[in-house]
């Protein structure tokens, strides 16, 4: 989605190479969206990958997940990684708003 810009930069927890995520490479889909609250919607976002680290072979997971709220306003995110550490995370603009119908 284009909501998101930068680098997700991870390390791996075995050999420490560094892996560098674009963010033309995360694909986010909507994960919920119209629970109305106090000042309007809030919408949430994830991505999940498994990839295995180029220098080890070591498996990486990421499972990122990104909420705004209200609509047009960055509210909270949150990476979970699985044999990496966070060297860098994604920044966010929701100026460009998701149609509510992209929502289940």
């Amino acid at each position: 989605m284009s909501f998101i810009s930068g680098t997700l930069s991870v390390k791996c927890k075995k050999c420490g190479t560094v892996t560098d995520f674009d963010s033309d490479e995360a694909d986010f889909e909507p994960t919920g969206g119209g629970d109305d609250r106090g000042m309007g919607q809030e919408n949430g976002y994830s991505w999940e990958t498994t990839f295995n680290c180029d220098k080890c072979g070591s498996e990486i997971e990421i499972d990122y997940e990104v909420w705004e709220y209200p609509v047009g306003a960055f509210n909270n995110d949150d990476v979970r990684l699985s044999g990496a550490t966070e060297e860098g995370r994604y920044s966010y603009d929701f100026q460009d708003e998701p149609e509510p119908d992209e929502f289940e």
